[in-house]
């Protein structure tokens, strides 16, 4: 292995052990580990050369997964829940490649570029409550630099003054 192997040509290499394994099966199925095996066995120096490279995909893909999560509520800094009434709110959401922030901190510009983003008929549904925690939310904005989470604030604390005069 004395020129410089990619990971164009691992890719490369990874189809084309697909393509065999599929193809001596006769039936045109491949499982991962039947193939990843056979790469291992195949490309064992490959693999070592561009292991940095391979960890760094492997971790920003998880990375990727975890901010995807949708989790644990938002709460604010008394533990209250912010998001309660709204499900699939993500924990994070990707600003620009490479960049995420918290959804609470989120501004309403950056909130509004990820729902254009974001809006394809695949993810209409799957993006539905974070939209409308938006709208709702977006009668409380004082300022560009409001977050999600300052105006949920002002929303719940609107909602229990309107609440506290039902009652009186």
């Amino acid at each position: 292995m004395s020129e410089k192997v990619t990971l164009s040509d691992l890719r490369n290499a990874i189809e084309d052990i697909n393509k065999d394994v599929m193809r001596e099966r006769g039936n045109g199925e491949a499982s991962n580990a039947d193939v990843l095996s056979r790469v291992k066995a195949l490309k064992a120096k490959e693999i070592e050369h561009l292991t940095p490279q391979l960890v760094k995909i492997a971790l920003t893909k998880l990375y990727n997964e975890v901010s995807n999560r949708k989790g644990p509520k938002a709460l604010n800094d008394a533990g209250i829940d912010l998001f309660g009434n709204y499900r699939s709110i993500p924990k994070s959401i990707t600003l620009i490649k490479g960049k995420k922030k918290d959804t609470s901190k989120v501004t309403f510009q950056e909130a509004d570029l990820w729902i254009k983003a974001h809006n394809t008929k695949t993810d209409d549904k799957k993006n539905e409550e974070f939209k409308r925690l938006v709208e709702d939310c977006r009668p409380f904005k004082q300022s560009d630099d409001d977050s999600l989470e300052i105006a949920m604030k002002r929303k719940i604390e609107a909602e229990e003054l309107g609440h506290t005069r039902l009652r009186s």
